[in-house]
C-alpha cells in the first residue's frame, strides 16, 4: 500500500511540475515551431508570444531567429527590428545577423541608421576605398 501511495503522489508530483513548466516556458515553447508554422498562425499570438520572450534576461539565439523570421513573414518590422538588435548585442561580430539589422532598417525607413551598419560592415570587410 506505501508503494501505490508513493508512486500516486510522485506522479501527480511530475504532472505538476510540468504543468508549471509548460505555463512558466509557454512562449518559449511556441517559438521552438518552424517559422513557416507561425507564419501560418494568428498574428496577435505571434506578438504576445514574441513580446513576452524578447522581455527574458536569457534567451537563446534559435528563438530570436525565430521572431525575426516571423516577424519578417508578419510584416511587423518593429518586432523584427527588437529581435534582431538583441541578436547583434548577444553576437556583436554576426555580420549576417547585422546585415538583417540594417535591411530591416531600410524597410522601416529607418534610412540613416540602415546606411551607418552598411558602412560599418563595408569598413570591416575591408572595402576598397574610391578616390575622387
Amino acid at each position: 500500500m506505501t508503494v501505490k501511495r508513493f508512486l500516486l503522489v510522485f506522479v501527480v508530483g511530475v504532472l505538476l511540475q510540468a504543468s508549471v513548466f509548460a505555463v512558466y516556458y509557454n512562449d518559449l515553447l511556441f517559438l521552438r515551431q518552424p517559422v513557416a508554422l507561425i507564419a501560418m498562425g494568428s498574428e496577435d499570438t505571434f506578438t504576445r508570444h514574441a513580446t513576452h520572450a524578447l522581455g527574458r534576461t536569457k534567451l537563446t539565439a534559435q528563438h530570436v531567429e525565430t521572431i525575426a523570421g516571423a516577424a519578417q513573414a508578419f510584416h511587423l518590422t518593429d518586432l523584427e527590428i527588437r529581435a534582431l538588435e538583441r541578436r547583434v548585442k548577444d553576437d556583436p561580430v554576426n555580420e549576417s545577423a547585422r546585415l538583417r539589422l540594417a535591411d530591416a532598417f531600410r524597410r522601416a525607413g529607418q534610412f540613416a541608421r540602415a546606411e551607418q551598419i552598411y558602412l560599418d560592415l563595408l569598413n570591416l570587410n575591408g572595402a576598397p576605398k574610391t578616390d575622387p
